[in-house]
Parts: C-alpha cells; sequence; structure tokens
C-alpha cells in the first residue's frame, strides 16, 4: 500500500507539472491539442477528467492507509497492555504480594552551605524589633486624634 501511495503521488506531480506546463505555454498547449486533433474544449475537458480521477484516487488511497496506520497503532497499544499485564502477574507469582510503590521518605534537609568569602555567622540570629519591643509613649499619635486607632471619632 505505502508503494502504492508513493507511486500515485509521483503520477500526480507529473501531472501537476504537464497541466501547469500547458496552461503557462500557448504552444506546448497548441502543439499536443494538433497531436490529439481535439478542439480546445475537449482537451481541457480531458484534463479536468484526469485530474478529477487523479484526485480522486489520492483521497482513496490516503484515507486507506491512514485507517491502516490507525489499525497498526491499535494493535500495537493492545500488545503492550497484554505486556505490562504479563508482567504484574510474574511480579505477583513471585513475591505472592501485590505490587505496591514503596511510600516516599521525607527527605533530609542539608543546611546550604555558604558562599565562598561570607562572614561566618556565630551564635543565634537576633530578630530585628518589633513594635512590641519598643516602650510606651506618652505622646498622642497625630494620625489617630483620640489617641487609639480603634476609637470612634468624636
Amino acid at each position: 500500500m505505502l508503494l502504492f501511495r508513493r507511486v500515485l503521488t509521483v503520477v500526480v506531480m507529473l501531472y501537476l507539472l504537464v497541466a501547469l506546463l500547458f496552461i503557462a505555454t500557448p504552444a506546448s498547449r497548441e502543439s499536443m491539442m494538433s497531436v490529439l486533433g481535439s478542439p480546445p474544449a475537449d482537451f481541457w475537458y480531458t484534463m479536468t477528467f484526469i485530474g478529477a480521477v487523479l484526485l480522486l484516487l489520492e483521497l482513496l488511497v490516503e484515507n486507506v492507509h491512514g485507517v491502516g496506520l490507525r489499525r497498526d497503532i491499535t494493535r500495537h497499544e493492545a500488545k503492550i497492555n497484554e505486556l505490562k499485564a504479563r508482567l504484574y502477574d510474574h511480579h505477583l507469582d513471585r513475591n505472592d504480594a501485590p505490587l505496591t510503590t514503596p511510600a516516599a521518605a521525607a527527605p533530609a534537609y542539608h543546611p546550604p552551605a555558604p558562599a565562598p568569602g561570607a562572614i561566618p555567622r556565630t551564635g543565634t540570629a537576633v530578630p530585628p524589633p518589633s513594635a512590641a519591643d519598643l516602650p510606651p509613649t506618652t505622646h498622642p499619635n497625630p494620625t489617630y486624634p483620640s489617641g487609639a486607632p480603634n476609637q470612634p471619632l468624636a
């Protein structure tokens, strides 16, 4: 089928080249009509008919080839599934236990190594000061007239 498809594709390409030659050069078209002994209308009717037949053949062959490829893919997928089932059964027979995947262990944490030339840390890190660390103030807050943010305005 593949050989027929390739031969038909070459025939279609040759037909297109000849048709373009007849369309582009009036001298070749006139000489072909004089050899065949037909009027121009019959010549173009014959060319159109040959083109339609070649197009129909090309479409049919491509469609049949595609169906064959899809059938091969389905057959290969079924074979793969059958081999997977055999492997699973073989594993069950060998271990007498169901095939399970081991639980993933939590990876151990390894702190990153310091960059070359980095200042070494000594002791524990001290967090920056927060508002809770600041001493209370006696000055009213200028943003809030009453001094407390959650109090209603008077």
